[in-house]
């Protein structure tokens, strides 16, 4: 049987790649892999034209909205019901990310802190300059490895 690995990347859709990128690097910290069809004949003919960016060992893309996507409130700052990219932090880079937030200017909620039973210490939650959700969070388990399914989820066991 086919079954897939591991997730390899993922891509945020932004509507302005140069601010993006400002926002990526300069406040989280994240490294540029690569551009891919900044030609414009390319962005012509339909080509996705995105940013690649190294956060630690993860590869994710920001990438062009092809249409202007709705933004929510300003005072919203959590992605309920809608889509939150969360990077994993160890505990002691936590503060160091949570200054650069706060020198930026950039607004967000937190440090919240979980409850003491989850795997999850604290997380911060704020907005990139498109409007996505992101958050930052340390694992109280950071050591941990976890290779077992467990059956989670909504609604009963059909």
């Amino acid at each position: 049987m086919a079954y897939v690995e591991s997730l390899s990347h993922s891509g945020i859709c932004v509507h302005d790649l140069k601010e993006a990128e400002s926002f990526y690097c300069g406040v989280l910290g994240a490294a540029v892999h690569s551009r891919v069809n900044f030609k414009t004949q390319d962005a012509l003919r339909g080509r996705s034209v995105h940013t690649s960016l190294m956060l630690s060992d993860y590869l994710f893309a920001i990438m062009l909205s092809e249409d202007w996507m709705n933004i929510p409130p300003l005072d919203q700052l959590r992605g309920e019901n809608r889509i939150r990219h969360a990077f994993c932090v160890p505990k002691d880079k936590f503060a160091q990310i949570l200054q650069s937030l706060r020198n930026h200017k950039v607004a967000l909620e937190g440090p919240v802190t979980h409850p003491e039973t989850g795997p999850f210490g604290e997380s911060i939650y704020f907005r990139d300059p498109t409007g996505n959700f992101l958050e930052v969070v340390w694992r109280r388990d950071e050591s941990a490895s976890y290779n077992e399914v467990l059956p989670l989820g909504h609604g009963g066991v059909g």
